[in-house]
């Protein structure tokens, strides 16, 4: 349309209907007029709202900061209306907190109390990165305020498929987009006495430091400390300050800054930006070809959020803390021990509560380095630290200064609701210095649809792809992480078991846990290399080509006719021939739905559990 085509040529081509069309023509029409006139006149300007754009875009198109866009229209009276959602169709009068803003209307529907309230920011859509984890969060936090003595709390969400939303939880339900904006426009009409960031992800603490400089009373921690912790660049300075040790890190100004940076640190280093989530944009990188394609690519260098490269610390335990603190004393839910090694999303890792190997002065470190990071941040309210651990040394990665994915779980296994405890904080009160304890052992395991992406490679790193997670409890870590894998989903082998072990070190790293599997009684198949290599290690195992050589017995056929229970594939970077072999075995396992493992650690651990016969109770 803003090349010229007509609606007409379009619907021919595309097949789209010409209603939606017009609808769209007069969106390219009006921004064409806009960008021809002067300036934004309250007729214009009120226009635009009606259709839809946001003050950012508005400012966008004129040449204006999103602010001053605000500040004309409120100075011109051009304010939204509140609405209420008729859950029942006009057939019958419908009394309901469900309301929205919109510009096409002339009145509100609903005249805003005068009482101690507060607004709770929620979650959002279900998404890879962010999902009921975070409503409950945010449903804890609404009925715990509630209990506490706030008299009205009202959520912002956008996600009908959430408890958060439902009828019966909450006082006010606003129905609309959690943008800065929409949030201020919420703020302007209920005038609440505070409002929530910390408690729906990382998209409303994104808002954080806007909204507190827009006059908004946060609730918990100040919107100054959370960007002392969501800046990497800010939060590696205070963790230098607090002598609290980090790997290795540097702040990028640009794509040369950058090279040199790499080789004083030694690669592999990672990429972190700034104030995101789930690992998003984050990336390790193994030598300078692969550094200046990202850095060129989709990462970039952000003006607007800094981006810090650290050392990539390999063969290291990852641990995380949830906590509660009240920005003196410090309550730890729990210590979290992932099964596999560092290098994997904390939304995809395998993770144990208690910890199953941390040496117990490993854990005081842990302890310590939390109380004091906390303490340095004023955290009040819910947080997150993620550490690394390798011969004794613990080294911080990151610190969220807000409820995490894993707080459902921790709040569940421990027994203590970790978002009453940010309640008493919010409003004043103070926690316990203290631990809690778990009561026997939980395991959360991760879910993952590939199936549902087509071409999708089954492999984690740092960036999270899961879309959900489960948790099981049992006696023994062994029992848990097998209730955990089969509630995800996952099938236990029962015969048959094809090994692609990876290079060389992983070889070696895994042959014990291959000669247990041997004395198990299962029918081993491998491909090539790893075939060699067991046969130099008296493993017996019947080699199966890779599905490129087109000869047989091929890995390819024996899954296709699900004649392997489960894969062990480690990736690897070679050849691309290998690696492409590689991939279409993993490929292959999951359209044929067989479990499919790519994690030399969990392999172990599943290994360890399968061997001593765990009696699951279920």
């Amino acid at each position: 349309l803003m090349s010229g085509l007509s609606v007409e040529e379009i619907h021919s081509l595309s097949g789209i209907d010409m209603w939606f069309l017009r609808k769209l023509e007069g969106l390219v029409r009006f921004e064409e007029e806009l960008l021809l006139s002067s300036g934004l006149d309250p007729g214009r300007l009120r226009r635009a709202k009606e259709l839809g754009y946001s003050d950012r875009l508005l400012g966008t198109l004129t040449g204006k900061e999103e602010s001053e866009v605000r500040k004309l229209r409120k100075s011109m009276g051009i304010v939204p209306s509140v609405k209420q959602i008729d859950t029942l169709s006009a057939e019958w009068p419908a009394v309901t907190n469900y309301l929205y803003l919109t510009y096409n209307g002339a009145s509100d529907d609903i005249v805003p109390k005068q009482a101690k309230k507060c607004v709770v920011l929620g979650s959002g859509c279900y998404r890879i990165g962010s999902s009921v984890e975070f409503d409950w969060c945010c449903v804890n936090m609404a009925l715990a305020l509630k209990e506490k003595g706030i008299q009205e709390v009202i959520m912002v969400n956008y996600n009908p498929e959430t408890v958060s939303t439902d009828y019966d939880i909450l006082d006010k339900l606003y129905f609309d987009e959690l943008s800065l904006e929409r949030v201020l426009d919420i703020v302007d009409k209920e005038s609440p006495d505070f409002v929530v960031v910390s408690v729906g992800g990382q998209i409303p603490n994104n808002l954080a430091l806007q909204l507190a400089t827009a006059g908004v009373r946060i609730l918990g921690t100040a919107a100054e400390d959370i960007d002392r912790a969501e800046d990497r660049a800010k939060f590696s300075a205070e963790l230098d300050v607090l002598q609290v040790p980090q790997p290795p890190w540097s702040r990028l100004e640009s794509l040369e800054q950058a090279k040199g940076a790499a080789r004083t640190l030694g690669y592999p280093v990672l990429i972190r930006p700034s104030y995101v989530l789930s690992g998003s944009s984050m990336k390790v990188t193994d030598n300078e070809g692969e550094l200046e394609d990202y850095l060129k690519g989709a990462g970039g260098i952000s003006s607007e959020h800094r981006v810090v490269m650290s050392k990539f610390i390999v063969d290291a335990r990852e641990v995380e803390v949830d906590a509660v603190s009240d920005s003196k004393n410090v309550f730890i839910g729990a210590i979290i021990e992932h099964v596999e090694e560092a290098g994997i999303h904390s939304g995809d890792a395998t993770m144990s509560i208690p910890s199953i190997l941390i040496p117990g002065a490993t854990k005081e470190k842990i302890r310590d380095y939390t109380r004091k990071i906390a303490r340095q941040l004023r955290i009040r309210g819910p947080f997150n630290i993620q550490f690394l651990c390798k011969n004794g040394e613990v080294y911080v990665i990151e610190c969220n200064v807000r409820s995490s994915r894993s707080m459902p779980f921790v709040s569940k296994t421990v027994g203590v609701n970790l978002m009453s405890l940010a309640a008493d904080v919010f409003l004043g009160g103070t926690v316990e210095e203290g631990e809690a304890e778990s009561r026997g052992y939980a395991v959360k395991a991760p879910q993952f649809s590939f199936m549902r992406l087509e071409g999708a490679d089954p492999v984690t790193s740092v960036d999270m792809v899961s879309t959900g997670e489960v948790a099981c409890f049992g006696k023994s870590f062994d029992e848990a992480f097998l209730k955990a894998l089969m509630a995800s989903g996952f099938k236990l082998p029962e015969s048959s078991i094809l090994l692609s072990t990876g290079p060389p070190k992983t070889k070696e790293y895994l042959l014990p846990t291959v000669r247990k599997l041997a004395g198990m009684g299962f029918e081993l198949f491998a491909t090539g290399g790893t075939a060699k290599f067991l046969e130099a290690n008296r493993i017996k195992t019947t080699l199966l080509h890779w599905p490129l050589d087109g000869k047989e017995p091929n890995a390819a056929t024996y899954l296709s006719h699900r004649k392997i229970d489960l894969v062990i594939n480690i990736p690897k970077s070679f050849e691309e021939e290998e690696l492409r072999n590689d991939y279409l075995i993993r490929r292959r396992a999951v359209e044929f739905g067989i479990p499919i493992i790519t994690n030399p650690e969990l392999a172990v651990a599943l290994t360890a559990a399968l061997g001593k016969s765990v009696p699951l109770g279920i």
